[in-house]
């Protein structure tokens, strides 16, 4: 095999030249669209696994904090509403492509996440849950399974049940919890039946067939550098699982595709594909890096599939360290053509109310010039966001959103990149409306806001109202802005994919610094907000202006500044400071849900005696009237 490849190589340098004089895939899409200077196109080694976090992190300080103010802010004549839903620490939502994290629509619109309230190894890591039927309910402090889980996808059926799908450890099967939407019963769980004996990590789950409770899943079998082995002779598999009952039976298991095999694919990455279905029409995409990107569609309710390619990589099977021959592109315009044009891992794919597939996924270049290193390279500053429909044929995707070169210098001018291992535009969410119309969220690095040592990126919005010919991709609407400050680090967005009475409903994690705890950069961890936006669809038009105008609702919220704890963390007694007017209502709460302190204050300096709390994290709500402030407080 290893002489056959290399052999074909070298038929692949003779060909070198045509290659390079040639217009190419990557060359074309991003035409036109700002990049980083060449200097500055460096790349940067690639993860040799996708974190599934069954093992500890290195505890950092606690310094979050974090507003519970419910805001409706106004843009020219577009007002968002939005609220803080959920907290946490564990700040990995996904290692590329978001779940689907919101189902439902109007006033059934149930929310999940990853959630732990608790210091590393995260023991209390679950699923973050919260239902909308007006108003969203309480903040939950615990996770809706009775056992440690992460990665939920999150549906409704059409009998009316929600189902989450999770992945429980790394030797085990995935994890199923479902009940009735809204009805506030406790969760029945159950584990996916399967008869191979790795593990299954990652899921993502689509609902779907004649009635709506056919489900639909796809995973990848536990690596072997998470601790799994091959399976089927790839490390990896790509795994299909379908009920017709809502989840009370399944009828095909650990089903591995001939067309995803190991005489096709050497394996997958956690957490770089996507699935949806809407009726009998089920749809899932892989955003590879080293291999071809595709869509697999059925059209009788996942009986049979067919393959579409998205990106076709250019050499078949190959290893890390293999060596490619010099036919790609000199993205780096460094005079070698080693770059590699392919999507950057996060992708989403959607099926609209006509049965038409659709697809987006950021762009990335990849490399692997030093074959001793056992890792491949790519280049972070690649920016783009693609958009492929079933209409366009193989390999013929087209841009329809990047990071914007705000000071119109002609490049993109970035302090350092946070590790996120996606491209500049990144994490896109697709749904569509009645009539068609499609809206993708997104995040985006912003160039005209940076920590002094890293720019954060926002959460923007783009649509179409031709189906996906044209696209709003110069007006595309910025959903992070506040009306003072604009220092929110917004990703893993995630929009219900069906838009129900003009609204799109969004949630996204934000916290103040840009990166994360968990993986790349490996912050101090700190308080992380699921936020919920709803969005008017009809005033999407009036959204291409940054500046907001005017507060609608809650004035003058508190400002997380103006609260302090001293020490934290701390002991036996911490003083809390709140540096405003009047009297405030204190509550502090267990990671477990438990109130262990309710009082009203005047005071600027209010000491609590801490000395009989169990070590561990707890969260102090600060209210006066309407206006909130959440800041933790650990104690050891």
């Amino acid at each position: 095999m290893k002489q056959f490849t290399l052999a074909l190589v070298l038929g692949l340098f003779v060909c070198s030249g045509m290659a390079q004089s040639s217009a190419t895939p990557g060359a074309q899409l991003l035409q036109g669209i700002p990049q980083l200077a060449p200097a500055l196109r460096t790349a940067t080694p690639m993860p040799t696994m996708a974190i599934s976090d069954f093992s500890d992190r290195p505890q950092q300080p606690l310094e979050g904090e974090s507003t519970l103010d419910i805001e409706h802010v106004m843009s020219r004549e577009m007002i968002v509403e939005r609220q803080v839903i959920g907290y946490t620490q564990y700040d990995l939502q996904s290692n590329a492509a978001i779940d689907d994290r919101m189902a439902g629509g109007a006033e059934a619109i149930s929310a999940a996440w990853t959630m732990s309230l608790e210091l590393t190894p995260f023991s209390d890591r679950g699923t973050g849950y919260n239902f909308y039927d007006g108003t969203w309910g309480e903040i939950a402090y615990e996770r809706i399974e009775s056992t440690r889980i992460g990665w939920p996808s999150i549906v409704h059926t059409g009998s009316g049940r929600e189902v989450v799908v999770s992945h429980p450890g790394i030797d085990t099967p995935l994890h199923m919890a479902w009940r009735d939407a809204a009805t506030g019963d406790a969760w029945s769980e159950a584990s996916i039946p399967s008869d191979i004996a790795v593990g299954k990590l990652w899921p993502r789950m689509a609902a779907g067939g004649e009635d709506g409770n056919s489900l639909h899943v796809i995973c990848v079998t536990t690596p072997e550098a998470n601790g799994g082995a091959f399976y089927g002779g790839q490390d990896g598999a790509l795994v299909y699982y379908r009920s017709q009952d809502g989840g009370d039976s399944w009828d095909v298991i650990d089903h591995v595709f001939p067309e995803l095999d190991s005489t096709q694919f050497f394996g997958f990455s956690g957490d770089t594909y996507a699935i949806h279905a809407r009726g009998n029409t089920v749809a899932f995409a892989a955003f590879n890096d080293f291999s071809d990107s595709f869509v697999m569609i059925s059209q009788d309710n996942g009986e049979t599939w067919e393959k579409q390619l998205l990106v076709d990589f250019p050499v078949d099977l190959y290893e890390v360290d293999m060596g490619l021959p010099e036919i790609g592109e000199d993205y780096n315009e460094d005079g070698l053509f080693q770059e590699f044009f392919n999507a950057d891992g996060a992708g989403d794919v959607h099926i609209d109310g006509y049965g038409q597939v659709h697809v987006s996924f950021g762009s990335m270049y990849y490399m692997d010039a030093d074959t001793i290193d056992g890792t491949t390279s790519y280049f972070p500053g690649t920016n783009g966001l693609a958009y492929w429909n079933e209409s366009m044929g193989a390999d013929s995707a087209q841009i329809i959103a990047y990071s914007f070169d705000y000071d119109e210098s002609g490049t993109l001018d970035f302090d350092e990149i946070a590790a996120y291992f996606v491209g500049c535009a990144a994490f896109p969410s697709i749904a569509t409306d009645a009539s068609g119309n499609m809206y993708i969220t997104y995040s985006a690095i912003m160039e005209n806001f940076s920590t002094g040592a890293q720019n954060y990126r926002h959460q923007f919005v783009v649509h179409s109202m031709d189906g996906g010919v044209t696209w709003n991709t110069e007006d595309a609407c910025d959903l992070t802005p506040d009306i003072d400050f604009d220092g929110y680090e917004a990703v893993f967005g995630s929009i219900a994919p069906d838009v129900v009475n003009g609204k799109l409903e969004i949630i996204y994690q934000r916290d103040f610094e840009p990166g994360l705890h968990v993986r790349g950069d490996e912050d101090p961890i700190d308080i992380n907000d699921i936020v919920h936006l709803r969005v008017p669809t009809d005033d999407l038009g009036d959204c291409a202006d940054l500046e907001f105008e005017d507060w609608v609702g809650i004035a003058e919220p508190i400002d997380p500044s103006d609260i302090n704890l001293f020490p934290n963390p701390a002991d036996d007694q911490v003083e809390l400071v709140i540096n405003r007017p009047g009297a405030h209502q204190i509550d502090v709460w267990s990671a477990t849900g438990q109130r262990v302190l309710s009082m009203q204050t005047t005071a600027m300096v209010e000491k609590l005696e801490t000395s009989h709390w169990a070590p561990g994290i707890y969260l102090v709500n600060i209210a006066q009237g309407d206006h909130h402030a959440v800041v933790r407080l650990a104690i050891q």
